[in-house]
């Protein structure tokens, strides 16, 4: 996990409130409650019940809330994170009352709304420890340590318990958590001031669950985080943290990522051939081998998406408000004759659907009409921008954990890459990781605060 730096190597020094440890303890259980997080099967999910595991992972996680809001409650209104918890407090405070008023089944809202609570409560925990003087890092580490776990949790609980083989695992052992890991590998090969081990830990862990799960849309999130973390580290250089001149030596672990990268597949094209064809499909041939006009990932959300603005349209009031979350939805059956070219003929595809959705963007549209589409964009661009300000703030006397301020920011970024064709916030664990990364920049606030104050300031 990311390795904390002592707080004589920071030039600010932080107080920590005396109940700090007991917070970052707390944080720690928060974090690795949803850690063996799996997703349940069909008949499961269809029914809307929860396992007993999953019912101690929630009753982990909300126990450790309520520990961390009774040591640290007088930190809830310290701005500015306090604004952002008040906003998504209303917006869930919204989205529950709205489900309630247009007849939702509350097992439905309940269920769907969890991840957002979750996000909620990432925030709120993040938020607390960060004015408790808890560092960035070790807010930080907890996460990395949940995300790496979920990812291989979830290919060993599909392998051992689902009777998912190689050849056709897919969503089954696909871990929400790849979406941060991505985002964590490109702030660390860009912005960290040193190389550190855990970073071959995350890209073994990422590119590994790439590779077996032949999945396409990850690639998304790693030229996000790419990106990125590219134009963080310009602002670092215009803000006098980096230099151009570090260029060359950063791209020498990018170097080796890639080549230990080639060296998998070219294992795997040994070991497993398979895996290769599988890609090969999935990337150039996916839709002809099937004599469907476009690819079958595309046609299912083009499907939802079309049959979603259809049930907007019939009453264009709902425009505002949507029919609230877990509301139930279908996929446009003009697509359906072409989906069967691929799926089983007797398996009923987008009958009566209450999920959230194969996007942020048309789910948030249907479940909360234009207040909620307008606070998903004010929750992902708040964030995005409370991490560049906070990054900023300390610029002219950055600690060891400064890089850790511009993660916020990538996060943000991995998640909107992805945000067309998956829906993140459809997963407990990745709404309270993202809760976190909205949380932390509160750390940066704190000790921006401490500069202006010290007598060397200005």
């Amino acid at each position: 996990m990311p390795a904390a730096s002592h707080a004589d190597d920071d030039p600010v020094a932080i107080p920590a409130a005396p109940e700090a440890r007991w917070i970052e303890r707390l944080l720690w259980v928060f974090l690795l409650a949803f850690a063996l997080d799996y997703r349940a099967d069909e008949a499961r999910a269809g029914g809307g019940g929860a396992g007993i595991d999953q019912l101690v992972f929630l009753a982990a996680a909300l126990g450790s809330t309520g520990g961390i809001l009774l040591l640290g409650w007088r930190h809830l209104l310290v701005r500015p994170g306090a604004w952002l918890l008040i906003f998504w407090a209303s917006f869930l405070a919204f989205m529950l009352g709205n489900a309630v008023v247009q007849g939702v089944a509350p097992g439905r809202s309940l269920r769907i709304i969890l991840p957002l609570c979750l996000c909620f409560a990432g925030m709120l925990n993040a938020h607390i420890a960060a004015c408790a003087g808890v560092r960035p890092s070790r807010i930080v580490a907890p996460v990395f340590v949940a995300a790496c776990t979920n990812v291989l949790w979830r290919m060993v609980h599909g392998f051992v318990f689902k009777d998912i083989t190689l050849e056709i695992a897919r969503v089954e052992v696909q871990s929400p958590a790849n979406n941060w890991i991505a985002a964590w590998i490109g702030c660390s090969l860009m912005l960290r001031p040193r190389f550190h081990w855990t970073l071959l830990v995350a890209c073994g862990v990422l590119f590994t669950g790439i590779l077996i799960t032949v999945t396409r849309s990850l690639l998304f999130p790693i030229a996000a985080s790419a990106a990125a973390s590219i134009l963080c580290f310009t602002l670092g250089v215009r803000w006098g943290l980096h230099r151009f001149g570090e260029v060359p030596r950063r791209m020498i672990p990018v170097a080796a990522a890639i080549g230990l990268a080639l060296f998998a597949v070219g294992v795997a094209a040994l070991a497993k051939p398979f895996l290769i064809e599988r890609w090969n499909e999935r990337l150039f041939h996916h839709a002809e081998d099937r004599n469907i006009s476009r690819d079958v990932s595309w046609l299912t959300r083009e499907a939802e998406a079309k049959a979603i603005f259809k049930i907007l349209n019939e009453d264009k009031i709902h425009y505002l408000f949507g029919h609230g979350i877990g509301a139930s939805y279908y996929w446009d059956p003009a697509y359906l004759p072409e989906l069967y070219l691929v799926y089983p003929s007797d398996e009923p595809l987008g009958d009566e659907v209450w999920f959230a959705g194969h996007s942020v963007w048309t789910y948030s549209l249907f479940s909360g009409g234009v207040i909620a589409l307008g606070a998903y964009v004010l929750l992902l661009g708040g964030t995005m921008t409370s991490s560049l300000v906070a990054a900023r703030a300390n610029a002219a006397r950055a600690g060891p954990d400064q890089w850790l301020a511009f993660l916020p920011f990538i996060a943000a970024c991995c998640l909107i890459s992805e945000s067309a064709t998956s829906n993140p916030f459809d997963e407990r664990l990745a709404g309270l990781i993202f809760g976190v990364m909205v949380g932390l920049p509160q750390c940066f606030f704190v000790r921006a605060s401490l500069i202006r104050r010290s007598p060397s300031h200005g």
